[in-house]
């Protein structure tokens, strides 16, 4: 995985802006979803250095992950929401991915479950995770 980065990018689209109460719903759950991937990160290192999935160096959560980001406007026309994470670090494999991207997903989820009448979009350098509208939940496996 050296040198190569992935990112996951996120967009809802929608015709009327997002409301403050609206605002202040995507910033609680975008500080609450990258508190919570802080910590899981935090408590994986050990095990993660141990088998070397992650240099001993990169001993900060900080250093593997942007958080859940939300670009600031302007933003594309149509859109209330967008941004994007990189997941990746040249230097680990691919476990710590992909706790982010569950982390992300729920929170996204969240998001889209709460914000309604937008249409969303999350990719992975191109590929969309399934929407599941049976379980509300972004398909993983």
């Amino acid at each position: 995985m050296a040198g190569m980065g992935v990112s996951i990018y996120y967009s809802a689209e929608r015709e009327r802006a997002l409301t403050g109460e609206e605002q202040a719903t995507v910033d609680e759950i975008a500080t609450r979803c990258n508190r919570a991937l802080a910590d899981d990160l935090r408590e994986r290192l050990p095990d993660w250095h141990a088998d070397g999935e992650v240099p001993p160096e990169l001993d900060d959560p900080a250093y593997l992950s942007e958080g859940l980001h939300f670009y600031k406007p302007p933003l594309e026309p149509g859109e209330v929401l967008a941004g994007s994470s990189k997941l990746s670090h040249g230097a680990c494999g691919l476990e710590h991915c992909f706790v982010q991207v569950h982390h992300f997903a729920e929170a996204l989820a969240e998001l889209r479950r709460r914000l309604s009448g937008a249409v969303w979009r999350v990719h992975i350098d191109g590929t969309d995770l399934p929407w599941d509208e049976h379980t509300g939940r972004y398909v993983l496996d």
